[in-house]
């Protein structure tokens, strides 16, 4: 505690100040230094599956779609841990209705070994998330929200999928910030504010 005091004095942040948290209200987060966000999940590419003529096609159609883009957008790319809920239900439901016991076994040190690379981080997916801000001044909710649809709009043109994420998933956004091996069907007992 003694470092921490020499670096930053009596100015420490707290975990909200340092991520620039103030608030997330009907999907879009507010920051401290005030500005309003609204975040977009891209699905990726497979672009290491795709021919030389495939991918400049891909990069065309997005180029072209996003030609008219004027405001400043922000591209976050992050490499998490892959859940693994659908996973264990479908293999958890096998493992049940196996009526052999070295197959149960087999199944039952299947399930373990893939939460154990989930939980490790050995199993990780890439997320891209596209954030679109602007100051938070009168309307911003319903400029963010217009940009946003037509923003996802033009990602679907180019043939890329997209959502807008919700309060959840935004929460889970930073909550990999924080801890990358908190599983995020726990998300709500760590974020939640309804006790407030």
């Amino acid at each position: 505690m003694n470092i921490i005091k020499k670096i930053f004095g009596n100015n420490t942040l707290s975990c909200a100040d340092e991520l620039n948290i103030l608030d997330i209200e009907n999907d879009i987060f507010y920051s401290l230094d005030n500005k309003a966000s609204i975040y977009i999940k891209v699905e990726p590419i497979p672009f290491e599956y795709l021919s030389n003529s495939e991918k400049s096609i891909v990069v065309k159609r997005l180029t072209r779609e996003l030609a008219g883009e004027r405001e400043p957008i922000k591209i976050i790319t992050m490499s998490l841990p892959i859940s693994t809920l659908e996973v264990d239900k479908y293999l958890e439901n096998k493992r049940n209705s196996a009526k052999n016991s070295f197959k149960r076994s087999l199944l039952l040190k299947q399930i373990e070994d893939i939460n154990r690379l989930s939980y490790k981080g050995e199993m990780i997916e890439k997320q891209i998330i596209v954030q679109l801000f602007q100051n938070n001044v009168d309307n911003v909710e319903e400029k963010l929200e217009k940009r946003a649809k037509e923003f996802v709009i033009k990602l679907q043109n180019a043939g890329i999928t997209s959502h807008i994420l919700n309060r959840k998933e935004i929460l889970q956004l930073f909550n990999s910030f924080i801890n990358m091996k908190l599983k995020e069907e726990h998300i709500d007992n760590v974020w939640s504010d309804e006790d407030e």
